[in-house]
């Protein structure tokens, strides 16, 4: 098949032009100020106790909590061999654990771009499309790609195998298909289950091509699936052998549990993510994917109708399975974004090809200058919005009494003042060990205790209102510090109550 989109006359004159240009743009949104905000408070603070901990105890098949395997994030550990890696090159710290999924990001826009330049000779539509991306409210996102939770690499392994599968499609190299088997291999290995919920699509998109029978007739699908099943296969069983009953959780937090029932009442409409990514996380762009997909479809160039194709079977079938399950969360759809701006893109490509033909004007000035306009019009407030919100990161103000003794602890392993040496937090508080731990490993006494083994002389800090409650009603105490929900008392006295 040697039918091809058209390279823009800006492409073919300056090829290095494209690359250096989303090197830029990418650079600010994914890796500024990424140590900024403290911990997040759940799966981000999950995984940087179970990183240190692996770092520490030398154990890298079983993932501990707290000093326990952990039975409750029973995902395969490849992030956290990531981060405990970047962790000892880097020290622990929130840029360790966050830069892994930053440069995960970055990959994905990389290898989109790459994508486009070589199967659709398009470069400048790999260009919008990773604009779109790196302006996307759900994508640039503390859970995706400047975190340290799972999504961001998963996103990356999902969106390279699919557009290894579309390579062997259209080329027929078996190399290819090999890439998709590893590629899929490592995206289990990052999120289990969730990274195979591109397959359906995939499997409509190679009926729709008659390549489905091709792809069961070539000898490199079996050796692929061999690979698959050895090493996912051989981490499950040995986990299972070292830590028993793992099976068991994995099942039930991740397979029949969680798909068939709303798990810790995370349960939504039918249209969840739709509304979501209308209203919030992909505000600047969904207009235009409907018209991609027309456009795309419809276009002359063959190669470019099958890019739409393979993006249309597995976003729809993607966002039918997410939104067909019992529990919903913001950031199951991830992996959508790509397949969302590739669809986006396709108009506003169209439209700049426009502007550079003769057809439009035969102005060579025109025709150069217009081009910039467009882009510069289209995406400058997008980028500006998603700028102040990475370069200055501030927490939401809902947000900012969550995060009070994280910001205390996080400023004192700086070097700020620790005028504490007892926390008291009652419920989950990951997002605070993992900050009391690295201060013990600088010598500081700190230590995490219950609101009823205060005494005389300690002082304490609480954030939690019943604990404050509590604190003041069984001890006599003079408060150092307020700042949001944050108390630091020190502790004078006992009342004759306390138990």
């Amino acid at each position: 098949m040697t039918d091809q989109t058209p390279t823009l006359p800006a492409a073919q004159t300056r090829r290095w032009l494209v690359p250096v240009l989303f090197v830029l743009t990418a650079i600010w949104p994914l890796f500024m100020h990424l140590d900024t905000l403290p911990l997040r408070v759940w799966d981000e603070a999950r995984q940087a106790i179970s990183a240190l901990e692996m770092l520490r105890d030398g154990d890298w098949l079983v993932a501990h909590f707290y000093g326990q395997p952990d039975m409750w994030s029973t995902k395969p550990p490849l992030l956290i061999w990531i981060q405990t890696t970047f962790f000892a090159i880097l020290g622990p710290g929130e840029l360790a654990l966050r830069l892994p999924s930053a440069i995960a990001a970055f990959l994905t826009g990389w290898f989109l771009l790459r994508f486009t330049t070589k199967q659709l000779n398009a470069p400048w539509l790999g260009l919008i499309a990773c604009l779109m991306l790196y302006t996307s409210d759900g994508f640039i996102h503390m859970h995706v790609a400047r975190s340290g939770d799972y999504d961001a690499l998963l996103v990356l392994f999902m969106s390279t195998s699919a557009w290894a599968l579309f390579r062997w499609s259209v080329d027929g190299r078996p190399r290819d298909l090999l890439w998709f088997f590893v590629l899929l291999t490592l995206g289990v290995m990052t999120k289990s289950v969730q990274a195979l919920l591109f397959v359906p699509g995939l499997g409509i998109f190679l009926l729709l091509q008659k390549r489905a029978t091709a792809f069961f007739m070539e000898r490199k699908t079996y050796i692929g699936m061999g690979i698959f099943l050895l090493v996912v296969g051989a981490f499950y069983l040995l986990r299972e052998s070292a830590n028993p009953g793992y099976l068991k959780a994995v099942w039930e937090n991740e397979l029949g549990g969680r798909y068939g029932t709303s798990i810790e009442g995370h349960e939504e409409p039918w249209n969840f993510y739709i509304r979501m990514l209308i209203d919030h996380h992909f505000t600047w762009w969904w207009m235009l994917v409907p018209i991609g997909m027309v456009v795309g479809l419809a276009h002359r160039e063959e190669r470019l109708r099958q890019w739409t194709l393979l993006l249309v079977c597995i976003g729809s079938t993607y966002l039918y399975v997410i939104s067909s399950a019992g529990t919903k969360l913001e950031w199951y759809s991830a992996p959508l974004f790509p397949v969302l701006c590739g669809l986006a893109a396709i108009p506003v490509h169209v439209l700049l090809q426009w502007t550079f033909s003769e057809q439009w004007s035969a102005s060579f000035v025109a025709r150069r200058v217009l081009p910039w306009l467009l882009l510069f019009f289209v995406f400058l407030q997008p980028y500006t919005a998603i700028i102040g919100r990475t370069y200055f990161p501030k927490e939401y103000p809902w947000d900012e009494d969550v995060f009070a003794a994280s910001y205390y602890l996080h400023n004192a392993l700086r070097g700020g003042p620790l005028e504490v040496d007892a926390l008291c937090h009652d419920s989950y508080n990951a997002h605070l060990m993992f900050y009391v731990k690295l201060l013990n490993e600088q010598g500081k006494d700190i230590k995490s205790v219950s609101k009823f083994e205060l005494k005389p002389g300690m002082r304490a800090m609480a954030i939690e209102p019943f604990v404050k409650e509590s604190i003041e009603h069984h001890y006599d105490y003079k408060i150092l510090y307020e700042n949001h929900s944050l108390r630091i008392y020190e502790i004078t006295g006992i009342h004759e109550a306390t138990p």
